[in-house]
């Protein structure tokens, strides 16, 4: 009897507990959240006069690249440079076999004498017959005829020295001397090779390829957006891949047509380059400045989404519109908005994550950065 009025004890105490639980949760719920729209930062947007430069990249190019061939053909006998020899201007690169165009001389020198031996027999038979005409000791056909021979002689003696100018010449040509300043940046041959100077897609042609790197060119791609903008004399640095410091330039070409698979336009840079210190092949990227334009500039913190699906809020009628946009990075705390805004219009900044479309928002305009 003690043990079942112990029991019925407890489960009254029990059903009181759970009594008094309930009535605590009744007491204790949760207010409801305010009505109202949640207030955010707002800024008006503005343009402002950019000076944002172009970017372009490329190649580091030599002022001009030759294949060094030969004026007169033959083996070659000598090369008296290397890869990475600095040149100037006349001086011997390489030789080709001088034996034939020798003997070439000896023979056209011979024929010059010889001409001249006859001119000078024809000369004194002219003045020995035109000292006789007076006199009637010899006849006009006599006279026309040494006066023939004459000239015959002269022209004969003419002949002569030009084939000994062009044999002497040929001589001279069988050593390629450089024809300007520069860099020998590949040797294509070796002693002994076949040199020809008529047929390019015969024996070899070319002996050596020789840069001129005193001034060297950066070309580069700019985007065609930029075509009407773009033009000579507009100043730029470029950058030039293992160099620390730009170096100044100036857009010097422009390339007339436009890459129709890249849509790029090539822009041509000179740059001075008096020690050789850079080399032709390295990647450069240049910045054009180009003249300020009006642009909206918005700081990043606006922008939601990825670049390439980013929007931002705008407020409309007190709520906030999502607003797709294309933009382009100024620096890391700021951008250029391409399309979607226009000036006037208000965004909000740092949105939160649970703001939605059309949701009301109470606007607490920012200041500007000045």
């Amino acid at each position: 009897m003690l043990a079942r009025g112990a029991l019925s004890g407890l489960l009254a105490c029990a059903l009181a507990l759970s009594g008094c639980s309930g009535g605590s949760d009744e007491t204790e719920a949760p207010q409801a959240t305010q009505s109202g729209p949640r207030e955010l930062q707002t800024l008006v947007v503005q343009t402002a006069m950019l000076s944002e430069p172009v970017k372009a990249f490329g190649t580091i190019a030599a002022k001009q690249t030759s294949a060094i061939g030969a004026f007169a053909e033959g083996p070659v006998e000598r090369i008296y440079v290397n890869v990475g020899d600095r040149v100037t201007q006349g001086q011997p690169l390489f030789r080709i076999r001088q034996a034939d165009y020798e003997r070439n001389v000896a023979e056209a020198q011979a024929a010059v004498d010889l001409a001249t031996a006859q001119a000078i027999e024809a000369e004194r038979r002219h003045e020995r017959v035109i000292a006789l005409a007076p006199k009637g000791f010899v006849s006009k056909a006599q006279v026309d005829t040494v006066e023939t021979q004459l000239a015959v002689a002269r022209a004969q003696k003419a002949q002569a020295l030009a084939a000994l100018g062009t044999a002497q010449q040929a001589l001279k040509d069988t050593i390629t001397r450089a024809p300007f300043d520069g860099v020998v940046t590949a040797r294509l041959v070796d002693e002994g090779v076949f040199l020809n100077n008529r047929f390019a897609g015969g024996n070899q042609s070319a002996a050596l390829q020789l840069q001129e790197l005193g001034t060297v060119a950066a070309i580069v791609n700019a985007p065609q957006e930029y075509v009407d903008v773009l033009v000579r004399g507009m100043p730029a640095r470029v950058y030039i891949e293992g160099f620390d410091e730009p170096f100044e330039s100036v857009v010097y070409i422009i390339n007339d047509r436009v890459d129709p698979e890249s849509r790029k336009v090539e822009l041509r840079l000179p740059i001075a380059n008096p020690n050789y210190r850079i080399s032709s092949g390295l990647a450069a990227r240049a910045e054009i400045q180009i003249p300020p334009e009006p642009a909206i500039v918005l700081p990043r913190t606006t922008i939601l989404g990825d670049s390439s699906a980013a929007y931002v809020f705008v407020l409309v009628n007190g709520k906030a519109v999502r607003r797709e946009i294309r933009f382009d990075s100024i620096d890391l705390d700021k951008v250029r908005v391409r399309s979607g805004l226009k000036a006037g219009e208000e965004v909000i900044l740092n949105p939160p994550a649970t703001l939605r479309d059309g949701e009301a928002v109470k606007p607490r305009r920012a200041q500007r950065e000045t």
